[in-house]
């Protein structure tokens, strides 16, 4: 039989503190959000990433808790799940704004009606908005700029404590400009399809004028595919390049907000 006897309980509640900001980060994530990747995987990474960085968090964490005292923990704990939550959630929306923009090319070219429910995701997502999401998330992956992300997550538990709520008056300034840039930019990326689209349906409309025995619906359904994905595979570099450039814009700001 083994008996495990705790010590130094403050320490113990530091890194419960930690794990619950750590954890509802990652679950908002990609990668994680997908429903095929178990959810002990998610946990343990979690975990994993917890105790790799508690020594440096620690310090921020234990004051929070001399604050408000040992047995009133649950207050902190629900504290820190709601600021990971909105960590998390400020990050996902930048990833969203190329998802937003893939659905509104979905929506132009005229995949919409072939939109699918892939079960790895917990939302209803087409084919333009999985390949532009996929691919933003290896470009990110692969360039390393992952890493600020992680840093601002770390830097949060020195900024965003119950010590300095005083410095988030001024946070709707934040909120206002961070998604409406995101808007912004996500029109920004589907303009050159919705512009396209609408000088097709402007030939489309002449032409179903002039030959009105045309079945002018089943050709423009065709045609509006074709010449959509031609459109695309024309701008995909500097759609990307773009989309990467935003990413890193929107994560600055992001960083900046956080520390």
């Amino acid at each position: 039989m083994i008996n495990v006897n705790v010590t130094d309980y403050s320490m113990l509640i530091a890194f419960w503190l930690g794990f619950t900001r750590w954890i509802t980060v990652l679950f908002q994530l990609p990668i994680f959000d997908n429903t095929s990747v178990p959810s002990m995987v998610k946990v343990l990474g979690s975990l994993v990433i917890t105790y790799a960085f508690f020594p440096y968090v620690s310090a921020p964490i234990l004051k929070d808790i001399a604050m408000v005292g040992i047995e009133n923990f649950w207050y902190l704990t629900i504290y820190y799940a709601l600021t990971g939550l909105f960590i998390g959630f400020l990050v996902k929306s930048i990833m969203n704004l190329f998802v937003a923009a893939g659905a509104v090319i979905t929506q132009q070219i005229g995949f919409a009606s072939v939109s699918y429910f892939d079960p790895t995701f917990e939302t209803r997502v087409g084919p333009i908005e999985r390949i532009i999401q996929w691919t933003i998330v290896i470009m990110i992956i692969s360039t390393g700029a992952l890493l600020p992300m992680f840093k601002g997550v770390l830097n949060s538990f020195f900024s965003i404590s119950l010590l300095s709520m005083d410095k988030f008056s001024s946070i709707h300034v934040f909120y206002h400009s961070f998604f409406k840039g995101a808007f912004e930019a996500a029109l920004l990326l589907s303009t050159p399809i919705l512009f396209s689209n609408l000088l097709l349906n402007m030939v489309m409309g002449i032409v179903a004028r002039t030959i009105p025995q045309m079945n002018i619906i089943m050709v423009s359904f065709v045609v509006s595919i074709g010449i959509g994905l031609l459109i695309f595979f024309a701008i995909s570099e500097e759609f990307f390049h773009v989309a990467y450039q935003m990413y890193v814009e929107r994560l600055g700001d992001w960083f900046q907000f956080v520390i």
